[in-house]
């Protein structure tokens, strides 16, 4: 339930975000194409390039900015999620259709990625903040919960993994072809 609804919020808040920018932002001046940028790139080493994507999307974009905050205070993993999609959601809404379509799969595999880094974040807040709210059938003291919390979030990083380097590989062809 908690991962259809952060979901739910994410997506949600991208889409408002891009409705309401294009009504708020409407005098904004369009930036241009990003046309020419995988020139720069063609002397790259790709795979290198993919893992850089990977690795920041992983840990900085994942873990400390999503996952870490719940771990502080479980609300704050949402909230950061919240932030993160109101910018996709006014970036998004500049974007001409075909750019917009060819970005789209990078924005669901990165979305997916965020909202399973913040459910994780929010089950380790839980964990220690309230154990009973986090796992209800057990008595489980705080440092018990806070273990299976850890390693449930291990788990769940597995699948973060998985779609942050899907998502860098399709980042990186987008780079090479616009």
């Amino acid at each position: 339930m908690l991962f259809a609804a952060t979901n739910a919020i994410y997506f949600g808040c991208i889409f408002a975000a891009a409705v309401l920018g294009q009504f708020l932002y409407e005098q904004l001046p369009y930036l241009g194409e990003l046309g020419g940028v995988g020139e720069f790139f063609l002397g790259f080493d790709w795979p290198l390039i993919i893992l850089s994507i990977f690795l920041f999307n992983l840990v900085l974009s994942s873990f400390v900015f999503v996952t870490l905050p719940g771990l502080v205070f479980f609300p704050l993993s949402v909230v950061a999620l919240v932030v993160r999609a109101v910018f996709w959601g006014v970036m998004l809404n500049q974007l001409p259709t075909p750019l917009f379509l060819a970005v789209f799969p990078t924005l669901i595999l990165e979305g997916e990625a965020y909202v399973f880094a913040g459910v994780a974040g929010v089950d380790l807040g839980l964990s220690w903040l309230k154990p009973v709210l986090a796992y209800k059938d057990e008595n489980l003291s705080r440092s018990d919960a806070f273990k299976k919390a850890l390693k449930e979030c291990l788990q769940v990083y597995v699948l973060v993994a998985m779609f942050l380097l899907v998502a860098a590989i399709v980042e990186t062809y987008l780079i090479a072809h616009f």
